[in-house]
């Protein structure tokens, strides 16, 4: 408490970053301006970021794409994140009404989906809102003078009428001769395997939907082109109708592992396997048992309702096991 105090939003394990500005690009999607602790290790263009926010008492996280380059970071201090606002999702509704001067807590840069160092042509192939890594990796290429070495073309696919940053492509296209792009919808393009036949020579980038991940995948195989994506984790799938039978799943704690079941509260299978532990009233009263679940769902044993699957604050006397899970004391 009294660090939190001196240093607003410090917890252990994080940075913390300050919010500059807050701005509505569309009537769904959202840039946040963020500035970094000092002691943020800067990222690589193309990385992307943890973001947690408290809402409604609980620490909620997704990842983000860094949309600037390392270049941008360096000369503003800050960075920036786009994203597109889920009315029913758990953080981004609440990223609206985070005002300018809030500090919130950000993690180290994550993900090796960068600009390849080669002399190939490079292809890059975009879907929906997945655009933002591309942004970073050709403004970062063109800062450093390193996209004339040899050509790079971006295939950029989405449903009609939500293509985003088509206003910074063009900017980018403007300062850089060896950088096009094609603006598609597969309602009226067709599939993207449809365009990739003209790059085999190339070493293909691919940020997408699952499906078109595969289409690209199955003919990079083929014609032999090397190829990098990026995959965010899908959401645990719970099967709800089996959650009455006894399962077993596994606990990282503090970097522990144990094996805890669906059965009992957390609280009481840590203290079986001697696991040391602070606890009051073991009835979800006075929050002592109070924790960090860094990955995982687990079930609320008061009311049934299942958790997030990202991090938030939970309490072991009132938490079962739905998923493999991993907390921090």
């Amino acid at each position: 408490m009294l660090m939190q105090q001196v240093k607003p939003a410090w917890r252990d394990g994080y940075y913390r970053a300050q919010v500059e500005a807050v701005r509505n690009l569309s009537s769904d999607m959202l840039e946040v301006i963020l500035t970094p602790e000092k002691a943020w290790p800067s990222h690589i263009a193309g990385q992307h970021i943890a973001l947690t926010i408290e809402v409604n008492g609980r620490l909620t996280t997704r990842v983000f794409t860094v949309v600037c380059g390392a270049s941008f970071h360096r000369e503003t201090k800050n960075i920036r994140l786009i994203t597109k606002v889920n009315n029913e999702g758990a953080l981004t509704p609440a990223l609206s009404s985070i005002t300018p001067n809030t500090w919130v807590n950000i993690s180290a840069p994550k993900g090796n989906f960068t600009l390849p160092n080669t002399d190939k042509p490079v292809l890059m192939v975009a879907g929906g809102s997945r655009i933002t890594p591309f942004i970073a990796m050709l403004e970062d290429a063109i800062e450093n003078n390193l996209i004339h070495r040899a050509p790079v073309h971006l295939l950029y696919f989405a449903k009609p009428n939500e293509h985003v940053l088509q206003s910074e492509l063009l900017a980018l296209q403007k300062r850089a001769n060896n950088f096009t792009f094609a603006v598609l919808t597969r309602q009226k393009d067709g599939d993207v395997k449809d365009y990739l036949s003209h790059f085999a020579d190339a070493h293909w980038l691919v940020c997408g939907p699952n499906a078109m991940y595969e289409q690209v995948h199955e003919v990079a195989k083929l014609v032999r082109a090397p190829l990098d994506s990026e995959h965010f984790a899908s959401l645990p799938t719970v099967n709800i109708e089996s959650l009455s039978e006894k399962e077993t799943f596994s606990l990282v704690h503090n970097g522990q592992h144990l094996s805890v079941n669906n059965q009992k509260s957390l609280l009481s299978q840590l203290q079986e396997a001697k696991q040391p532990v602070t606890y009051g009233c073991g009835m979800g009263i006075c929050h002592q048992c109070q924790c960090v679940k860094k990955r995982g769902v687990v079930r609320d044993t008061r009311t049934g309702e299942l958790s997030d699957s990202a991090e938030q604050l939970i309490q072991l006397c009132v938490s079962q096991a739905v998923t493999d899970l991993e907390i921090q004391l």
